[in-house]
């Protein structure tokens, strides 16, 4: 679990860093995005490994909702990344793609992608949430903090609360429609708030894929009576 934990925690910062090039300029985002390929790519792959067991399973067992929603996230997620790779590599100014000039629709794609992207991977977090807490709490003994679950929900209510409070400052709809944003480079961003108001963006719908799997799980058990 502890290597699980190291690998996905990998993923997600990898990503963060990558998502906004403002503070290291095109040449600086694509070199990372490189490296970060690179490095984002054996992350999957140590993911994919750890967790083959669910690779297996899809052919077995009834596809209930539970099941849908998991595959349907991972193949988000799956997508979009691809999009995101394929589409930076069109725009490259740095590589030798043979493009003299990408097509608009190019750009377009690399910039929806990338926030489809951050989406997904809360989505993936939310969606199997209920087998990493479990054995996170017992990794870190968590259990002997008092009144365990009032500290999950004030956590809840600050998640959400930053989550959608950051998802108005950056304008994640707009970007996400491509709409035009008024006075976008005059946002004040810095480095840690934009890495902090991104992750707790992922968090928002991570809390909201997990409810709503835990919705369908109790509609799913039979009443008792």
């Amino acid at each position: 679990m502890n290597k699980r934990m190291i690998v996905d925690t990998g993923m997600l910062i990898s990503f963060l860093m990558i998502l906004d090039y403002r503070f290291v300029r095109n040449f600086g985002h694509e070199m990372l995005a490189i490296l970060f390929f690179l490095l984002f790519f054996l992350l999957f792959l140590l993911h994919t490994w750890f967790n083959r067991q669910w690779y297996t399973s899809l052919a077995r067992g009834r596809w209930n909702t539970d099941r849908k929603l998991t595959f349907l996230s991972d193949l988000l997620l799956l997508l979009s990344f691809a999009a995101v790779m394929g589409s930076g590599f069109m725009i490259s100014h740095v590589l030798p793609t043979g493009m003299e000039k990408a097509p608009r629709l190019a750009h377009q794609v690399h910039h929806v992608a990338g926030y489809v992207m951050l989406i997904a991977m809360g989505f993936h977090l939310g969606l199997h949430w209920s087998a990493i807490l479990p054995r996170m709490e017992k990794g870190m003994d968590l259990g002997k903090i008092p009144h365990l679950s009032l500290v999950y929900k004030l956590l809840l209510l600050l998640i959400a609360a930053g989550g959608i409070y950051f998802s108005f400052y950056y304008s994640i709809g707009s970007r996400l429609l491509l709409q035009r944003i008024p006075n976008a480079r005059a946002i004040p961003v810095t480095l840690w708030t934009f890495t902090l108001g991104h992750l707790l963006i992922l968090s928002l719908y991570a809390a909201a894929a997990y409810y709503v799997q835990q919705l369908f799980r109790r509609k799913r058990k039979p009443s008792r009576r």
